[in-house]
């Protein structure tokens, strides 16, 4: 069959080498090409454990960099791919397409690869998507972050629940409102369905496709922990500087 239709790049869509048989590979998660792999990836440079941008060689950030110390983050850490600039800007934003569950998923592989220490090292117990609001689904019935959320559990080997957040109304657009309206935007927007409510000492992993600043993320980490959850460590494929 891949003979017939060979595997190519949901980015540009150019014939790509077929890896699915290579040990160290999803066999169902696509890749980029060579090219397209070149435009996206940036030298990995130093990070904010905290927040995930990026600071200088010398900048300790265990609690948190320049940028976000101020910020009352409740997530533990922010593990990227990268910043969200440049090609994987328009990568990201082409992955959110209703067609688009390839290239979303081929961005979650390379997070997996380029962050695999980071998120082993995070020691989750699950994992789970940023939700959207029903309605929202019904227009765009693939969500990205849950595309990623997929790829990184079979990777980690840990359970995926897709329905432990749930969106309970529909929001503004966050990405029309000023950071003080944002907060206001999302209070109490997300919650957890009574039968997905054994969190109990559990690490989760939060997972999205953009961290802009932060505020879905904690709000959604507010969420868990008052549902009993220990920590939450958030995973992006990129960050906005």
């Amino acid at each position: 069959m891949r003979f017939v239709f060979p595997p190519s790049c949901p980015l540009c869509q150019a014939d790509v080498e077929d890896h699915s048989g290579d040990s160290g590979r999803h066999p169902v998660t696509p890749m980029l090409c060579g090219k397209c792999l070149g435009d996206v990836l940036k030298p990995r440079g130093n990070r904010c454990r905290r927040c995930g941008l990026a600071v200088g060689p010398h900048v300790r950030s265990e609690h948190g960099c320049p940028m976000c110390v101020s910020q009352k983050f409740r997530f533990q850490q922010v593990i990227r791919f990268g910043l969200y600039d440049d090609s994987l800007r328009q990568a990201c934003i082409r992955a959110k397409a209703t067609t688009q569950f390839p290239l979303a998923a081929a961005l979650a592989n390379l997070l997996w690869l380029s962050e695999q220490f980071d998120l082993e090292a995070a020691n989750v117990d699950l994992i789970a998507p940023v939700p959207c609001h029903w309605t929202r689904r019904m227009m765009r019935p693939h969500h990205a972050a849950e595309t990623i959320s997929r790829v990184l559990a079979g990777r980690l080997g840990k359970p995926l629940q897709r329905r432990l957040l749930r969106k309970k109304r529909l929001t503004s657009d966050q990405s029309d409102l000023p950071a003080a309206q944002r907060r206001l935007n999302l209070k109490d927007a997300f919650a957890i369905p009574w039968h997905s409510r054994s969190l109990a000492g559990k690490t989760v992993l939060l997972v999205d496709d953009i961290l802009t600043t932060g505020t879905t993320a904690n709000e959604c980490t507010r969420t868990l922990l008052n549902a009993g959850a220990k920590q939450v460590v958030v995973a992006v494929i990129a960050v906005v500087p």
